[in-house]
């Protein structure tokens, strides 16, 4: 008797688990495919768009927006891969690394779809995508640094205008406006672009699967187009968002035409 019941469970339990098992395949081969497009428009900022006066829409791409966007992407179960639609010329050095580890994180397939214009922090967070499309007359790459501090010291001069600073601390007041910098304050400055321009190559070269002398080769602050970018294995495709689309899809494994969603 109890050899007959405990068969009798066994089957039981095979059944349901049977059961749930073709539950979850046709759920998963019903659910709609789809590729959500992320817009990454503007300047990359970790502060809030204030719009444009004239048309009255964001005028940068904020970092904390476009992260929920893709955390949203990441967390729905009928997105299969995301496209980031990128048209920016960068940004601050903090904001677009932090949105770089965002899209390096991503478990789902990322393309990166470059417009007009991926530059600097911009093709900074195309490099952690799995692929990227551009178009061959779109301007890409521009990796490099720099700091522009502005002196009114002549200025004040001729006006007759004199700034009294009181400090506690030798290089407090380093960088100010009021008056020339020294030699040795130039030399401290440029040793932290330095820095932070070799982590930007070592994060693109790491990102890109690219030997680090060979980003830092072109890492001359030039904008390349983007055939000439292909060649420099900074793009993977030429093409617009079909062949994105037709990229995405295809690393996600999605057969046939996928369901476009566009966040934002």
């Amino acid at each position: 008797m109890k050899t007959k019941k405990t068969k009798h469970k066994l089957l039981i339990g095979l059944g349901i688990i049977f059961f749930i098992l073709i539950a979850i395949f046709i759920n998963e081969w019903f659910v709609v495919k789809r590729v959500a497009i992320i817009p990454i428009k503007g300047e990359i900022t970790s502060m809030g768009c204030g719009g444009s006066l004239l048309f009255g829409v964001p005028a940068c791409a904020s970092v904390s927006e476009i992260k929920t966007m893709i955390e949203d992407a990441e967390s729905d179960r009928s997105v299969k891969a995301i496209i980031l639609d990128i048209d920016s010329p960068g940004g601050g050095v903090v904001p677009s690394r932090n949105l770089m580890r965002a899209v390096k994180k991503c478990e789902k397939p990322v393309v990166a779809l470059i417009g007009d214009e991926g530059a600097s922090g911009a093709y900074y967070v195309a490099s952690a995508s799995d692929k990227i499309v551009a178009d061959r007359n779109s301007m890409v790459g521009g990796i490099g640094v720099r700091v522009v501090i502005p002196s009114y010291e002549g200025l004040f001069r001729k006006l007759g205008i004199h700034m009294t600073v009181i400090k506690a601390g030798e290089n407090k007041d380093i960088g100010s406006p009021y008056r020339n910098m020294t030699k040795e304050e130039k030399e401290k400055i440029q040793r932290m672009v330095d820095q932070i321009y070799e982590d930007f190559v070592y994060d693109i070269a790491e990102n890109r699967n690219l030997e680090n002398s060979d980003v830092m080769n072109i890492a001359t602050g030039d904008l390349y187009l983007g055939k000439d970018a292909k060649e420099l294995k900074l793009v993977d495709y030429l093409g617009g968002e079909d062949k994105a689309i037709e990229i995405a899809a295809e690393l996600a494994g999605i057969s046939g035409e996928p369901q476009i969603i566009y966040a934002g």
